[in-house]
């Protein structure tokens, strides 16, 4: 079993090293987006596939992470790495708060509380002009690493590529350890997980916390990659695309996160005809994939897989 991951693994990150060869300038700018998108599924992975904590909220934290990363950067000149981090810890410190009317409400409740947070967050920067930018939005340098400049989308995508890598290896191992799978017991049952001693509001802060940080990484990384922010581009459409691109990816595997950001970059570029009816589109593919193949799309891909490996039976 080692061995068939290792070699599963191999082959993947082989496909995402090879994939931008041949492709133009706009290729190249698709395949990052993917991989910031990836990140996103992640965060969804940890908060929803392991701690069954519903969220329609995440481009606020996406927003948080973008405006200050390159705030960070552009006012007070740290480096492009020290701003994604610090993108990431202010949505961090903001998962953390969030994560406490979950500790009191599930469900619709949450999911409420959550798209109140992101609307109060695109709210409060398109209003903070004289820090946002407001409706004239804000520009953000390029990415720069050691000194270089990445003009380049190119080069820009394997940074990308790495960043994904390091966060699904966090996904993977916090997964395996105690606090994952603490978090996991309460998912499966809260009153079962909490008679055997384990700390539901810590484990659900934890969560949240992780989550939202992965969340303004990638928030930071694509203000990078646009060079310029509006608070349009964080809106409830976002976020509902965000759950929808997890749950169809799958929400219990890294690769899933994976098919989910390619989906949600791709998928508008082949619906490009049907602008107008994009979200009913995204509606209807998040129903037939809840109801017939409820482990996402990576579920097809293991079936093929399994088939393609397991020796025929001799007769």
């Amino acid at each position: 079993m080692n061995l068939t991951r290792t070699i599963v693994a191999v082959l993947i990150l082989a496909l995402l090293v090879a994939l931008p060869f041949g492709l133009g300038q706009y290729g190249y700018y698709l395949m990052a987006i993917v991989m910031i998108y990836a990140m996103v599924a992640l965060s969804l992975n940890v908060l929803i596939g392991m701690g069954g904590q519903i969220s329609i909220g995440h481009a606020g934290f996406w927003a948080l992470g973008a405006y200050g990363s390159a705030l960070i950067v552009t006012k007070l000149g740290f480096p492009f790495f020290l701003g994604v981090l610090a993108g990431g810890l202010i949505a961090a410190a903001f998962g953390a708060l969030v994560a406490l009317p979950a500790l009191r409400v599930q469900g619709h409740y949450l999911a409420i509380a959550t798209l109140g947070f992101a609307l109060f967050v695109q709210q409060v920067l398109f209003e903070w002009e004289s820090l946002t930018g407001g409706r004239q939005g804000l520009f953000v340098p390029r990415p720069s690493l050691f000194g270089f400049e990445l003009r380049d989308d190119f080069a820009y995508y394997y940074l990308l590529l790495a960043i994904f890598l390091l966060l699904a290896w966090i996904t993977g191992n916090f997964a395996r350890s105690h606090s994952g799978r603490s978090l996991m017991a309460l998912k499966m049952s809260s009153v079962a997980a909490e008679c055997c001693g384990i700390a539901r509001p810590k484990h659900i802060i934890i969560a949240f916390t992780i989550s939202a940080f992965f969340t303004g990484v990638s928030g930071a990384l694509y203000g990078h990659l646009l060079g310029h922010l509006s608070t349009e581009t964080f809106s409830l459409a976002i976020s509902l695309s965000f759950l929808t691109m997890a749950v169809i990816g799958g929400l219990h595997s890294r690769a899933g996160a994976l098919l989910g950001g390619a989906y949600l970059a791709l998928a508008p570029e082949l619906m490009r005809e049907f602008k107008d009816v994009q979200m009913v589109i995204y509606g209807v593919t998040l129903i037939l994939c809840v109801q017939f193949l409820p482990r996402g799309l990576i579920s097809v891909v293991e079936r093929v897989w399994t088939i393609g490996t397991t020796p025929h039976a001799t007769r």
